[in-house]
């Protein structure tokens, strides 16, 4: 997986939130899922890994946030485009940095009074499923400060900072190459300039929202990829109706988990591209409702594609289980219970779902 993301790290992906105003593509949401998902495609693991890297990138050209000020824009934009800097001179590089996340913490270590908490300028705790941190050069680990009860701000370090450990310890089903392991932080120095505000965040339009949006994209890549397996397996001159009728369903399920996410990303493409909060809810739960159709679709067709190939997918070399698993696991990600109840509440009672990295 390294080298498939030293590639990813020169394709100029992990730059396509910078400003144009800075030198970047500034890209649509809807074109950087695309690119997501095509990842995805080509293996489930990688397209995980840029998924948070997108998302917290936002961050750091949000100029509702004091710490981001014009030098600190103007560096971490060069940074992502890969222009290094060093005695004041700018030199070209042929890769951009990687961030993974530091955000969820056990159940265990939270109902014990463990979270993560920055006190007195360091960072003591431990995060779990953190996504491409194996390869990354930044960690961004949400935290909170003494006496608060939820994560108020990010940090953005090194992840050769003192203190600072990354381990590869991810062994559960699915997800194999993504690094999702441990990250530990032992009396990190957290410099101030390097902190960043949940808060200021929740203003970008369509903050969780996008979030969610490459998730769906992540989901519709790897079904496709398990779809076009399954067919080249059985692929006949002459079906039978009844093989023929299964394969017409599976494709049809395809091509509605990719509508949804189209649809839902010209949603979030419109609202960013306004520059306005007004219509943040309305796409929130379109990309809602995109995120549990394809989390039900796409697990369902990488499951059903068994039927299609019959006993030789279920062989070791057919390698066809890779996909169920990638996509099973995927979509544990958040329950897609509280995303319909949210959903219906809307419904019901014109609500709107409160901003925050799910919506």
């Amino acid at each position: 997986m390294e080298p498939a993301v030293t590639e990813l790290k020169r394709s100029g992906l992990l730059a396509a939130t910078v400003p144009v105003r800075l030198g970047g593509p500034g890209l649509s949401p809807s074109q950087i899922a695309s690119r997501v998902g095509a990842l995805a495609e080509q293996d489930g693991s990688l397209g995980q890994v840029p998924q948070s890297h997108l998302s917290f990138s936002r961050w750091l050209f949000n100029e509702a946030d004091p710490a981001n000020t014009p030098e600190a824009r103007q560096y971490w934009a060069d940074r992502l485009l890969g222009i290094q800097h060093h005695s004041g001179s700018g030199s070209s590089s042929d890769s951009s940095i990687l961030f993974a996340n530091a955000q969820i913490e056990s159940a265990a270590a939270t109902a014990g009074g463990g979270p993560v908490v920055l006190d007195n300028g360091r960072l003591n705790g431990r995060k779990i499923f953190c996504t491409g941190s194996i390869y990354a050069e930044v960690i961004v680990v949400a935290a909170r400060r003494p006496g608060e009860d939820r994560q108020t701000l990010a940090a953005f370090l090194p992840v050769d900072a003192p203190g600072l450990t990354v381990v590869d310890d991810w062994s559960a089903l699915g997800q194999e190459f993504t690094g999702s392991g441990t990250v530990v932080f032992e009396d990190v120095t957290v410099p101030e300039g390097a902190l960043r505000s949940f808060d200021a965040a929740l203003t970008l339009p369509g903050y969780g929202a996008f979030a969610q949006l490459l998730h769906a994209a992540i989901d519709v890549g790897i079904a496709t990829s398990a779809l076009d397996a399954a067919l080249e397996l059985t692929r006949q001159d002459d079906p039978d109706p009844l093989t023929s009728h299964l394969v017409g369903e599976l494709v049809a399920q395809r091509f509605a988990a990719e509508a949804v996410v189209e649809k839902a990303g010209r949603t979030l493409d419109e609202l960013w591209a306004s520059g306005g909060t007004d219509t943040s809810a309305e796409a929130s739960l379109q990309v809602a409702a995109a995120k549990v159709t394809t989390g039900a679709l796409t697990v369902d067709l990488a499951s059903r594609i068994y039927e299609l190939t019959g006993t030789r997918g279920t062989a070791g070399g057919s390698n066809l289980d890779r996909h169920w698993r990638e996509l099973r696991t995927h979509a544990l990600h958040e329950r897609r219970r509280d995303k319909l109840a949210t959903l219906g509440c809307a419904a019901l009672t014109g609500e709107n779902p409160p901003a925050g990295p799910k919506f």
